[in-house]
């Protein structure tokens, strides 16, 4: 009873009244009012000194509230100090909610079920009361549960019938079962003990024993016959038949053949022989060799033809300028002592061989060995040159000009018959016709 008291007095000093007098202790404590009377004296000022500190701690709890907000009402969303009743009857609620729904996954999972629909539409109106975190994380769980079994039904109705879904995996899993049966044909097995004696059931065997006698350990045919057939609306067709059936067959043209043509000798051609005068004949057209005769003639032109117009202004005399230019068009050069392109190139007998001269022209042109000038009257004239090396036609500041001149068949006329040419300067050259072959001899 004495230490029944003391603790009694000891809560009782925690209290906010005021402390119980010492007479009201036992008499048992009286009697050792001697002993305690420093532990009372040391306890004395700690009692006096508590009241500050629980009246500080009702203060420091005041001042820890709800903000200003929350007291007013604004408890949508969070609220600290929601109901512990009402917290528990919410928790309990998605509990119980979130249990009902691992429960009935298979009911939920069928066809037609709106199991799911009511489940979600249940943790909405629980949510409305969830203001804490803690409450929140059961409301997700239940959320993530019903999201996967809608996602699982939703994968079953895609792969299977929509009035009546099926799991995929138990599905393979109970025809693995059905095709580990043995038959049961009553005209290959009898009835009773005997049958079963003598043909254990695949369950009862040996799981480690071989098979090797036996071959593949399912049964496809028994799950085709007793189940696949019956239950079956398509016809039964060959599994070859790929197409619709309105195709018409193609009927295959038959050719007929015919005998080889024989090859007649007297008809055979026979590959043409190159002798040593052909060899020179294709030199002779080469372009190089047709370039070097080109140029070789122009210079042995000009320098004829200018003796000869030197000959002829000295038997004349002193000339005038519509004499000495008399004489330029008599010899056939012009008055900057060049010969006139046009009558240079312009072949009368052949139109295609003076394109033929233009093109060997300015290749030579190209390559430095003749010279284009114009005279008085602005006509092109050529004149041999010596081609220059790069460096050297770098220092003194020869530059290559190119320039387009098309020739046509009635320009080609005109000139003709301005310039009165009537033999090419060019040698005409002989039009060669290859020869297909010749007949055995």
């Amino acid at each position: 009873m004495a230490r029944f008291a003391l603790h009694r007095d000891e809560a009782t000093s925690l209290t906010p009244n005021p402390p119980s007098s010492p007479t009201s202790a036992s008499d048992k404590e009286n009697r050792r009012q001697s002993t305690n009377k420093r532990t009372q004296a040391a306890m004395a000022p700690s009692r006096l000194s508590k009241r500050p500190r629980l009246t500080d701690r009702d203060s420091n709890i005041q001042s820890r509230g709800p903000p200003p907000s929350q007291r007013n009402g604004d408890t949508r969303y969070y609220d600290p100090d929601q109901d512990a009743d009402e917290r528990r009857r919410v928790r309990r609620e998605l509990r119980d909610l979130n249990r009902a729904l691992n429960d009935s996954r298979g009911e939920f999972m069928q066809s037609g079920n709106d199991g799911l629909f009511k489940t979600v539409e249940k943790a909405n109106e629980i949510f409305v009361q969830v203001k804490q975190t803690s409450d929140a994380t059961i409301d997700s769980r239940l959320l993530v549960n019903a999201a996967d079994l809608s996602h699982k039904k939703t994968a079953q109705l895609a792969l299977g019938d929509a009035s009546a879904g099926i799991d995929v995996d138990e599905f393979v899993s109970k025809c693995i079962s059905f095709m580990r049966r043995e038959p049961t044909s009553e005209t290959s097995t009898p009835r009773g003990t005997q049958g079963r004696r003598g043909r254990p059931r695949q369950s009862q065997r040996d799981p480690y024993a071989s098979d090797e006698d036996e071959g593949d350990a399912m049964n496809w045919d028994y799950l085709g016959q007793m189940a696949c057939f019956p239950h079956n609306a398509r016809p039964v067709v060959s599994g070859w038949l790929l197409g619709p059936l309105s195709v018409q067959k193609r009927v295959r043209a038959i050719t007929q053949r015919q005998a080889r043509e024989a090859i007649d000798p007297e008809l055979a051609v026979k590959p043409t022989e190159l002798q040593q005068h052909d060899l020179g004949q294709q030199d002779s057209v080469n372009l190089t060799t047709t370039c070097s005769y080109i140029n070789k003639l122009l210079g042995d032109t000009q320098q004829e033809r200018e003796r000869e117009a030197e000959r002829k202004l000295t038997d004349v005399g002193n000339p005038t300028e519509d004499q000495i230019q008399l004489v330029f068009d008599e010899c056939g050069i012009a008055d900057d002592g060049g010969i006139p392109l046009f009558a240079f190139c312009i072949d009368p007998d052949s139109f295609g061989q003076s394109v033929e001269n233009l093109f060997y022209v300015s290749f030579l042109v190209r390559d430095g060995t003749v010279g284009i000038s114009t005279d008085s009257r602005q006509l092109p004239t050529l004149h041999p040159a010596k081609p220059y090396a790069p460096s050297e036609a770098q220092r003194h500041g020869i530059q290559k000009h190119q320039a387009v001149f098309s020739l046509d068949y009635e320009t080609w006329e005109q000139l003709i018959k301005v310039f009165n040419i009537k033999k090419p300067i060019i040698p005409h050259r002989e039009e060669i016709e290859g020869e297909t072959g010749m007949s055995w001899v």
